[in-house]
């Protein structure tokens, strides 16, 4: 478990009029200015509400997209302000070019009933460079800084690690428990632990499929990966996406597995297709049975009762990756099956259940079945990072 400062040590001190830069993440999804998914601004308000309550000026610091570091309006975190509004119920005042002015007097001149946001940090070529004199001079500009967003803090940035180096720097609420969940779900003294990872390849989730075998006690492995463990292990996949080059890699997590006593668990059937084209027809089938002109986009029904039976044995689940190609129908049935097996035991608290992690949010969502879940993580890359047993950069500058 990480020893990071934290919130509480925060409040210890004297607040009042003190700027708190609050590093968040609001790159969250919007069409036609309208903000389609509420969670990260949820999320952040106990953090922002603690230390407002304590009567310091809160400065909000957010990347939105993938700007470059230029300033281009169509990132412009602008379109949040009415949405923070809503949730902080606190005027938002913005400030353009934050990085670059000194903005220390106009900060002065707000009251501590407002809320301060930064025009996007990646405006500015240095952000992603973790460029220290624009770290430093940003930095001049407040007391504190509370690093609040757990899904960038395995980026290297002047908002995540940059100005933590010249500010007293301490964890919020939201990031806290992000690390507490994650680490929750592979802890041995809750009982048995289950991990469920999909997507399409192992080299992306390499380390991640390393550090589960030596964490948990059976690791169910779907999604396009399984491919690869399944012509490891001598089956043919017919046209199925394969990372051919992994294979080796797949004998030894196969065998790194059982030295942990870590049991794998493959597909025993499919759903199979000969495209992945809208209303294609299609068959489930047993893995050893696969046709040669087939592509495997599904777990089969075999494999979802299987998985069911073994989570009612389980006490803990991490899921990270879908376990079929969930965009298209009815491909997304093995993940949307097993998703309202884990909300129904969650709800009757036999189990606690934790997910994230690139497409796993969206798969889930569109399950309907992810507000029942313990806990779903709102972070892409630092989830999967923390799952591998990385040091994510952004946590690592908050250590005591």
């Amino acid at each position: 478990m990480l020893n990071l400062r934290n919130l509480d040590q925060l409040l210890k001190e004297n607040l009042k009029d003190k700027v708190i830069f609050i590093r968040v993440d609001l790159n969250v999804p919007i069409k036609d200015d309208i903000v389609l998914d509420e969670t990260r601004i949820e999320r952040i308000t106990p953090t922002i509400n603690e230390l407002l309550n304590k009567k310091s000026k809160i400065c909000l610091l957010s990347h939105f997209g993938r700007p470059d570091g230029t300033n281009n309006k169509e990132f412009s975190l602008s379109k949040v302000i009415k949405i923070l509004e809503k949730h902080l119920k606190k005027n938002v005042i913005f400030i353009e070019n934050s990085f670059e002015d000194n903005v220390k007097n106009k900060i002065q001149s707000t009251s501590t009933e407002e809320i301060i946001l930064y025009e996007n940090t990646r405006f500015h070529d240095g952000e992603e460079k973790n460029d220290k004199d624009l770290a430093m001079k940003v930095a001049q500009n407040a007391d504190y800084f509370v690093n609040d967003a757990f899904s960038v803090s395995h980026r290297c940035h002047v908002s995540t690690v940059g100005i933590a180096e010249y500010l007293p720097s301490f964890s919020g609420r939201y990031l806290e428990k992000e690390i507490l969940m994650i680490n929750k779900s592979l802890s041995s003294g809750l009982g048995k632990r289950l991990g469920i990872i999909g997507g399409s390849k192992i080299s992306t989730k390499l380390k991640v499929l390393e550090n589960l075998t030596e964490n948990v006690d059976k690791l169910f492995i779907g999604g396009g990966m399984a491919n690869t463990f399944l012509l490891a292990q001598g089956y043919k996949i017919g046209k199925s996406l394969c990372e051919r080059s992994m294979i080796n890699t797949a004998n030894n997590i196969l065998l790194n597995a059982n030295k942990n006593n870590c049991e794998i668990i493959l597909p025993i059937d499919a759903l199979v297709a000969k495209d992945m084209e809208k209303g294609t027809s299609f068959k489930e089938t047993s893995v050893d049975e696969i046709p040669p002109d087939a592509l495997i986009l599904d777990i089969g029904s075999k494999t979802i009762s299987k998985i069911t039976n073994i989570l009612q044995k389980m006490s803990t689940i991490v899921w990270c990756g879908p376990l079929g190609l969930f965009e298209l129908n009815p491909f997304q049935t093995g993940t949307v099956s097993v998703a309202k097996e884990i909300s129904k035991l969650t709800k009757n608290k036999k189990i606690i259940s934790v997910a994230g992690g690139g497409d796993t949010v969206a798969a889930l969502s569109q399950s309907n079945y992810n507000k029942d879940f313990t806990y779903v993580s709102t972070a892409g890359g630092a989830f999967l990072e923390l799952l591998a047993g990385e040091k994510l950069p952004g946590l690592e500058v908050l250590k005591q």
